[in-house]
């Protein structure tokens, strides 16, 4: 919507899907005693420093207790069958499937069961969604609503915004994701900016976690082409269509309805 000073602008990048392998997180914390009480959360901490963080200090955030017991939960040392890299964590990371990946710390060096939220800045700052006229800057400690599980979301991976297709048959890919536990139960799309929709295919799934796969074969003619997708879960709720009404000072949560321009040729 509007240039966020300090922040990425990730546009399409900010997600990925792996293959993951280690130990759960819910065997180590049995084996050291931890009781499930109502309110606990299970803090992790990283040893690299964040400069942006105020005052600066290493990275840190935790997750409630019990879905630090859920199965899915890892300290993994392995990514699609080879040796974690330090890039993506290696020796040991944290893996939480279903909530955003600010909170499955890389390179994980000390893990704390506590009675409340982390207080490292990446969660009591950062990582919040503020009210729209909030300054990210002034805020205090946890102000806003903390990110947390992912919100239903799709995207399409071919064509990508700005390319160049020859007419004719045309196969539109993507991939849909809903939140923590939930299943994506349909993905539409759109050549006609939302007047008219059809359903793509949605391929099997590799996992509960995982993204889903969809794709759709349609005859496109030269000139230009707008494609959009939404997807729905299986408790029918659907994405929100523009980001205008998402909007917050962090650019947080958008996931509104995914869309490309390309021209075809």
């Amino acid at each position: 919507m509007r240039a966020i000073p300090g922040k990425e602008p990730w546009q399409h990048g900010a997600i990925s899907t792996a293959q993951w392998y280690g130990a759960r997180l819910a065997d180590v914390l049995g084996a050291a005693g931890t009781h499930v009480e109502d309110g606990l959360q299970v803090a992790f901490d990283a040893p690299d420093v964040a400069p942006e963080a105020r005052p600066v200090q290493t990275y840190g955030g935790s997750i409630p207790l019990h879905k630090a017991m859920s199965p899915e939960v890892l300290l993994a040392w392995q990514m699609n069958s080879e040796t974690l890299p330090p890039a993506h964590g290696g020796p040991v990371r944290v893996v939480v499937p279903g909530y955003i990946g600010a909170r499955s710390v890389k390179w994980v060096s000390a893990i704390t069961v506590q009675p409340g939220p982390s207080e490292n800045y990446f969660q009591a700052h950062d990582y919040r969604i503020l009210p729209p006229d909030a300054d990210s800057a002034t805020a205090a400690a946890g102000e806003g609503i903390p990110l947390s599980t992912l919100a239903l979301n799709c995207d399409i991976l071919h064509p990508g915004d700005g390319d160049v297709v020859a007419a004719g048959a045309l196969t539109i890919r993507g991939y849909g994701i809903a939140g923590d536990g939930r299943r994506v139960a349909r993905i539409d799309m759109s050549l006609d900016h939302g007047h008219t929709w059809r359903q793509a295919e949605l391929h099997p799934a590799p996992g509960t976690w995982s993204w889903r796969s969809w794709s759709s074969t349609v005859d496109v003619e030269p000139g230009r082409l707008h494609i959009s997708t939404r997807a729905w879960d299986d408790t029918g709720t659907l994405q929100p269509q523009s980001p205008a009404s998402l909007w917050n000072p962090g650019g947080y949560g958008n996931n509104a309805w995914a869309s490309v321009a390309c021209a075809v040729r």
